[in-house]
């Protein structure tokens, strides 16, 4: 069976072309030498006035505003500081995936409709680290993007934007909601942070609000295709006590 269902995160071709220009080859992130990992550098160049411009007008009452910073380096840490220096500021590890998770695993050409019995699964994308008890105003993420034809299926940019979405529906601020801004020469994946809740937009810097209910119930939807089908004699397990 084709596995041409649209699932959460299928990005249309047409977001392909959703480019910047300007660019720069970006090394070492943050406390992390295992974050050298060339899947999740980004060459965006970080314009620090269209992010201010995003993040301003943000209205956290008298508390400070709580950033998560996902991605960025130890320079781009320390720019975010100066920036905004009464803001407090949280750096997010993230496990990278597995090197032998690749799109087609995730989204397989085909699915087998003979298999009887086997439940289908998808492998694990690791979730991000932060204490239960955070709360965010803004999780900002610094997104990879090859500029090249197929750069929306990539497995790195996926599970980043994945960890982006656990993370603010996991620490939004109860009915203040919380903001998620991508600093990207690529469009966001639009069926996960959808082009309504985009509230501005200033260069690579694009800034959401999204809403945190409809989110979670994104995030309980399959990561991929490779979850799609359940075998007849499989979905007996489910129904059956």
């Amino acid at each position: 069976m084709s596995a041409a269902f649209l699932t959460l995160l299928y990005t249309p071709s047409v977001y392909e072309h959703q480019l910047q220009s300007s660019s720069r080859l970006v090394n070492g992130w943050i406390w992390d030498k295992r974050s050298s990992d060339p899947r999740y550098i980004s060459s965006a160049s970080i314009q620090w006035e269209d992010v201010y411009k995003s993040m301003q007008n943000l209205n956290v009452g008298e508390q400070k505003l709580s950033v998560g910073l996902l991605n960025f380096n130890r320079t781009e840490f320390s720019a975010w500081t100066h920036m905004l220096p009464e803001s407090d500021f949280s750096v997010i590890r993230l496990e990278h995936a597995n090197e032998s998770i690749t799109w087609q695993t995730l989204y397989p050409e085909w699915i087998d409709e003979e298999e009887e019995t086997e439940i289908p699964s998808c492998p694990s994308l690791p979730d991000p680290s932060f204490s239960r008890a955070t709360h965010f105003d803004v999780v900002a993420v610094k997104l990879p993007c090859t500029r090249v034809a197929g750069w929306s299926r990539d497995v790195a940019r996926l599970h980043l934007q994945l960890s982006a979405a656990k993370l603010a529906a996991a620490t939004a601020r109860g009915n203040r909601g919380i903001h998620v801004l991508f600093v990207t020469d690529c469009f966001p994946i639009p069926n996960l942070f959808s082009c309504k809740d985009l509230v501005k937009r200033e260069g690579n810097a694009w800034m959401y609000k999204p809403d945190v209910k409809a989110l979670k119930e994104k995030l309980r939807l399959p990561v991929g295709s490779c979850e799609l089908a359940v075998p007849l004699n499989a979905k007996g397990k489910f129904t059956t006590r």
